[in-house]
């Protein structure tokens, strides 16, 4: 019986997690995409485009729609930063 009602529960109140990998060249507006995102969909401001600086590594932002998480990944675009990348055998 509980899991009868645990499974409507969840069927009811959970949202479905998504995630988004956003990959482009230097200074393409991966980030400021992404903030312009949150700043959209959380009640949180985001950065004005004048304080965002280039993404060393990645940046992650969480955004709950109406009945979906989105996790959106940015990675930077810089070839220097390309080493940083390689994280255990995988490749992003």
């Amino acid at each position: 019986m509980f899991s009868l009602f645990y499974g409507l529960w969840n069927y009811m109140f959970s949202k479905t997690e998504f995630h988004v990998l956003i990959l482009g060249v230097d200074k393409a507006g991966k980030t400021t995409l992404l903030e312009k995102l949150k700043s959209l969909f959380s009640k949180l401001e985001g950065l004005p485009p004048d304080r965002i600086v280039p993404t060393v590594g990645l940046n992650i932002g969480r955004v709950e729609a109406s009945n979906a998480k989105l996790v959106f990944w940015d990675l930077g675009g810089q070839e220097k930063y390309l080493d940083m990348r390689i994280c255990k055998g995988h490749h992003f």
